[in-house]
């Protein structure tokens, strides 16, 4: 509540300059007994959607330049589900589950890993929020 204009294009400008690696946003909702709800110049559920936009569509281009840089490397993956044809879904350490960055792991032999491990992969691909990558065994590196 009371966001300005000014005050909008000055978390733009923090946001570009920090880079964030994660960065989650929301549209204030008003609940019942949060001092919050009674502050006058909220702005318009219009205004705050464009803005939620604006933030996130920013936010989108920066996660994908930091996964962009981990295309080539190796990376450690928590497996959270195990998938058909020898693929894998997972996150990496600093990723929250169903939050965060997804990861998709192909080049599993049946058994090879279960909902919990860690693996080691070498990013092939990255989008905004998804890693792509090949499981590497030992003695591989990327």
């Amino acid at each position: 509540p009371g966001e300005t204009d000014e005050d909008f294009r000055e978390l733009l400008d923090f946001v570009r300059e920090i880079r964030f690696t994660r960065l989650g946003a929301f549209v204030f909702s008003p609940e019942d007994g949060v001092p919050a709800a009674a502050m006058p110049g909220r702005p318009s559920a219009r205004v705050a959607g464009k803005r939620l936009k604006e933030l996130m569509e920013l936010q989108a281009g920066i996660s994908l330049e930091a996964n962009n840089a981990l295309t080539g490397r190796e990376a450690d993956v928590i497996v959270d589900e195990i998938l058909p044809r020898g693929k894998a879904a997972g996150r990496l350490f600093a990723d929250a589950p169903e939050i965060d960055n997804t990861v998709r792991v192909k080049g599993l032999k049946k058994g090879e890993a279960q909902v919990g491990d860690f693996i080691k992969i070498r990013v092939e691909s990255a989008a905004e929020y998804e890693i792509s990558g090949t499981i590497l065994r030992g003695g591989e590196s990327a």
